[in-house]
């Protein structure tokens, strides 16, 4: 698995809506119970600890502010055969940002911040893009400045040292901006390390002892801290990827690379604890947790689902808030389910097992709703027409072809195997290698992108306008 892994981690589907107090009570009879909610999260950790690449597993979950799951499972160290329990704590990767985004929401609060304070104000020594870069921008990934994580080799002869903020700004502060700040959207792990060096100056400590000091001895996240490949960290798991088809140990990273873009280890308990703590309005004020949960519209209409460190979507037509993350050797997903005042959290210290993919399948046992099957509707010649095209994620930097084949519609990434996507009428499609990834195509004929769904987040796609042809 490449070492720059943790950057490509998928949106995570993010939105804040009013719970309604009567929705529950009228499911509340056909709720599982607690014990038959552990009962089956035990069997979904099994399951998924009997797949290659597995090693260890956090789960938590609760319903309101009432943790109902809190457990380990497999390993935390394969070669020494030591077991993960509840209090193993994990590489979160990209859930930081949240972290990262409430530390920056909470110096706002203090005046001591705005959000249209520029990059050139806060982090002066960073390349001088005058006044183009703001502190928002920096929070909701429309910067436009180069994500240090997508410089290939470049980045990859450097990931595994310790490095300074200087010696992180001099890897990526001569490279043009890569769009014009506030027009398109573009995860952008730099951003958030720079957030964490405004941080380190609003604050005047280390970003870890500001997370310690202002959220996790407060909320007594005694399982969570910054990283650190010299510290002594009791029961602290490995990470783990499968290569030849074999379980090896993750690529090294220096962690002074992550920093506040994905440096954070916790317990899938501690996650749970700071979700339900942020969401009651204990960290950031009820109007700093909205903005933060407010989806960036771009200037062209385009919903990017994204917030500040969080996202916005839907989960089986239930709102959702949420934000995975991924890192050498794991993989994680957090999640806030408002209709149904429950919280997920997954951690993996197996690369290949997908920790949002879990975390759908607890949403149901936590519920007791049933998966609705997938449809397989005919489409017209007009349907076909509309969806067929060449594709963009610019995100990730991915091409994607729609195309016809006997009546039916199949997609193809650049280097990927083709696969039939299964109409669900409107502009939907689900995979038929796996119905939890859904393609939604925007209106318009022909649809003039889609916004691909898959492991718990979301990615956009514009369709490629053909070449004009040579005279």
């Amino acid at each position: 698995m490449h070492r720059s892994r943790w950057i490509r981690i998928a949106r995570a589907a993010l939105i804040t809506l009013a719970f309604t107090q009567t929705r529950l009570t009228a499911q509340s009879s056909a709720l599982p119970t607690n014990e038959a909610i552990v009962a089956t999260v035990d069997a979904i950790a099994a399951n998924y600890l009997s797949k290659p690449g597995a090693a260890g597993l956090s789960i938590a979950i609760a319903r309101g502010d009432e943790i109902i799951v809190s457990k380990g499972y497999g390993l935390a160290d394969v070669e020494f055969d030591v077991p993960a329990d509840a209090e193993t704590s994990f590489r979160i990767g990209s859930v930081t940002k949240q972290f990262t985004a409430a530390l920056v929401m909470k110096l706002i609060e203090q005046g001591k911040l705005s959000l249209d304070d520029t990059l050139a104000k806060l982090v002066p020594e960073f390349h001088d893009y005058g006044d183009a870069v703001t502190l928002r921008q920096l929070l909701n990934h429309t910067s436009g400045i180069k994500s240090y994580t997508d410089l290939g080799p470049e980045w990859w002869k450097t990931s595994c040292a310790e490095v300074t903020d200087q010696e992180m700004i001099d890897e990526v502060k001569d490279h043009p901006l890569q769009f014009t700040p506030g027009e398109k959207w573009e995860y952008n792990n730099t951003a958030y390390y720079l957030l964490g060096m405004i941080i380190e100056k609003n604050y005047g400590q280390s970003y870890a002892d500001t997370l310690k000091k202002e959220i996790f001895e407060p909320l007594k996240m005694e399982r969570s801290r910054y990283d650190s490949n010299s510290a002594i960290i009791k029961n602290r798991a490995r990470g783990y990827t499968i290569e030849g088809g074999q379980l090896v140990n993750a690529a090294p990273l220096g962690m002074s690379a992550p920093g506040a873009a994905g440096g954070i280890i916790a317990s899938a308990h501690d996650l749970v604890v700071w979700q339900i703590a942020l969401v009651n309005g204990k960290v950031v004020s009820p109007a700093s947790y909205k903005q933060m949960t407010t989806t960036t519209v771009l200037p062209d209409g385009t919903d990017t689902g994204y917030g500040f460190g969080l996202a916005m979507g839907k989960f089986e037509d239930h709102p959702t808030v949420d934000h995975g993350g991924g890192i050498n050797g794991f993989n994680s997903m957090l999640a806030w389910h408002p209709d149904d005042q429950l919280h997920i959290a997954v951690i993996s210290s197996g690369e290949p097992i997908s920790s949002g993919k879990i975390a759908r399948e607890l949403y149901f046992a936590a519920t007791g709703r049933e998966k609705a099957q997938p449809k397989q509707l005919p489409l017209a010649a007009a349907d076909i027409a509309r969806f067929a095209g060449d594709y963009r994620l610019a995100a990730i930097k991915l091409d994607a072809k729609i195309f016809e084949k006997d009546g039916k519609l199949f997609t193809q990434a650049t280097g990927q195997d083709a696969f039939e996507i299964w109409w669900q009428g409107g502009g939907e499609f689900r995979a038929s290698f796996d119905p939890d990834v859904k393609i939604i195509f925007n209106e318009g004929d022909p649809a003039p992108g889609f916004t691909l769904h898959q492991g718990g987040g979301q990615m956009p796609a514009e369709r490629v306008k053909p070449a004009a042809a040579t005279p």
